[in-house]
């Protein structure tokens, strides 16, 4: 799998549903250098009271260690004729004990736009992708400080592990995994 564009195996840059795109995020540099407004707000509320998670930092690690190609995608709406970023998402395809698996690494909508749908129309899109790629499941680590996302994602068909199919066995990129509850979803 190769990120990027297009179609034949790769992970699309462009991703459409309504009401909403997710175009892929490109220049890492602009990321850091200018980000959107609401940026800031939105890294801190990803993981609730724990420290931030930055977007433009997990996407550059990523980018010079190629690990599970992660990509990342601003979730766009039109907005007053204009088409504007309202929030962004990471996620990668690993391997995992039952195959490839779609794994969340990162989504949030700024604090203007939540509360519209923007983020769960943004799941499916997402993982009907993943799932072309060959992704049969789907898994997102929820800090134990944001109560709002582990709602999110329950709503979203997603269910609480604590381990992976096996007993013992860990569940794939568990890093830190006790600092929050793995959702896993079986079937994409």
């Amino acid at each position: 799998m190769t990120p990027g564009g297009g179609s034949g195996g790769r992970w699309p840059a462009t991703l459409r549903s309504k009401p909403l795109t997710l175009r892929a995020v490109a220049d890492l540099t602009g990321l850091k250098n200018s980000p959107p407004e609401w940026l800031a707000e939105a890294e801190q509320a990803v993981l609730g009271k724990a420290p931030g998670c930055a977007l433009a930092s997990l996407l550059a690690t990523d980018s010079e260690t190629r690990a599970g190609e992660r990509v990342g995608y601003w979730i766009r709406v039109e907005h007053e004729g204009e088409e504007q970023a309202v929030g962004a998402v990471a996620a990668s395809i690993e391997d995992g004990p039952e195959g490839a698996a779609l794994v969340w690494r990162w989504l949030a909508v700024g604090a203007r736009w939540r509360a519209f749908g923007y983020g769960g129309a943004a799941v499916p899109v997402v993982e009907r992708a993943a799932a072309k790629l060959g992704a049969t499941s789907a898994r997102v680590r929820v800090p134990g400080s944001n109560g709002v996302a582990l709602y999110f994602w329950l709503r979203l068909g997603y269910r609480p592990v604590a381990q992976g199919p096996e007993p013992g066995e860990p569940l794939p990129s568990v890093e830190g995994a006790s600092e929050g509850t793995w959702m896993v979803r079986d079937q994409l």
